[in-house]
């Protein structure tokens, strides 16, 4: 019944605050753009990420929901190495 393209399982504890852990699934659903605020699955160089994805002038701000790590700020000429590949739209736990 999830309305996903395809999921991944997470790794660290940057996503915390939201209550995503290590080791949990998060199902995607395929999108080019995001609002900001969303919690998006972004590709940067290779490595995917989890992050909440805020979008200013010029600039693209990725934030963990675990204070403990600082906001990633790319700048325009950074932008061409980041691409969004869809928005969370679920998460599933083995207990």
């Amino acid at each position: 019944s999830i309305k996903a393209d395809f999921c991944l399982r997470c790794k660290g504890d940057s996503m915390t605050g939201d209550n995503i852990n290590d080791g949990d699934v998060v199902f995607i659903r395929k999108q080019d753009t995001v609002n900001n605020g969303d919690i998006a699955c972004v590709i940067i160089d290779d490595e995917a990420t989890l992050k909440h994805i805020y979008l200013a002038d010029n600039t693209v701000s990725l934030v963990s929901s675990n204070l403990s790590y600082p906001p990633i700020v790319y700048k325009e000429d950074d932008c061409k190495t980041i691409k969004i590949l869809g928005k969370a739209v679920a998460l599933s736990r083995i207990l």
